[in-house]
């Protein structure tokens, strides 16, 4: 697994900590805005403020599956997706992933992960 610096408070992290934190960047960043990377990102944030019904559910596992199969998003080497799945807070919903890491073949659950 790779190391990384985390975002708030700048110190050394990894393990299941950086995947996350690389997810959760990659979920916030929207297709084709980054000038040198067109095909880094999600279209995930093209789904904030719509009403959650049954096809936007099956849009956003979709979308969450399409992010992780891309390999320009650099995951397809490391981890293989399982399940996806929604959770619901207070005005706000969040996705959980679960994930088997293709280096020693662990199975991992990963919530809270926002757009």
């Amino acid at each position: 697994m790779a190391t990384g610096l985390d975002e708030r408070t700048g110190l050394l992290i990894d393990g299941v900590a950086e995947l996350k934190q690389r997810l959760q960047r990659c979920m916030r960043t929207r297709k084709s805005t980054l000038p040198l990377s067109r095909g880094y990102g999600s279209n995930l944030p093209h789904r904030i403020d719509r009403k959650i019904n049954p096809e936007l559910e099956m849009d956003l596992y979709a979308d969450v599956a399409d992010m992780i199969a891309d390999p320009l998003n650099g995951f397809t080497d490391e981890i293989k997706l399982n399940r996806v799945w929604l959770e619901r807070g207070d005005n706000r919903v969040f996705v959980g992933v679960e994930v088997t890491l293709r280096f020693d073949g662990s199975v991992e659950k990963i919530s809270g992960l926002s757009v």
